[in-house]
């Protein structure tokens, strides 16, 4: 094993460190520093989790996005009003208000559909960027206020609005 030599400052001479200054329990020592190592492993492992964990929206959104059709037509089955609530986007790109060709009006609520929570899940995550936690209550009340806002956007375009209104 190699023995380490010091340099002294005062005289240009190098001479062999005496055998009582060399550490006499280097394996302990040794492991302390990989058991060290270890727990900063982890420690960065937990961080980089927790980290990832704030985007549980948009993940959420993804799979909610894959999911959508099959969603759609439960709802349709069950409620057709839910879809209303559920889907505002959706109903909104198949208006005829848009002014869109015939082809894209025929492919833009498709398209919507699959990306109606996948970008729904980005705009809570960008507000809530500023925020140390993203909770359940949170996000739910972003997303609500979305569908509130699509939801009024609707109720103007059918015109219910304004028959309330004019009685």
């Amino acid at each position: 094993m190699h023995e380490p030599s010091y340099t002294s400052v005062y005289r240009f001479e190098r001479f062999r460190a005496e055998a009582m200054a060399f550490p006499q329990h280097i394996e302990e020592i040794e492991e302390e520093q990989r058991a060290f190592r270890a727990w900063a492993r982890l420690q960065r492992i937990r961080q980089s989790l927790l980290e990832m964990l704030h985007y549980w929206p948009l993940v959420l959104g993804v799979v909610l996005g894959v999911l959508a059709p099959h969603l759609r037509a439960l709802l349709m089955r069950r409620n057709p009003w839910t879809v209303w609530v559920v889907f505002p986007f959706v109903l909104l790109a198949g208006r005829s208000e848009i002014h869109a060709s015939a082809h894209l009006t025929n492919i833009l609520p498709m398209i919507i559909l699959y990306l109606q929570f996948p970008v729904e899940g980005l705009i809570v995550q960008w507000t809530m960027r500023r925020h140390r936690r993203v909770t359940l209550p949170g996000v739910a009340g972003r997303v609500f206020y979305l569908h509130y806002l699509c939801l009024l956007q609707l109720l103007m375009l059918s015109g219910a609005v304004g028959q309330a209104l004019m009685w």
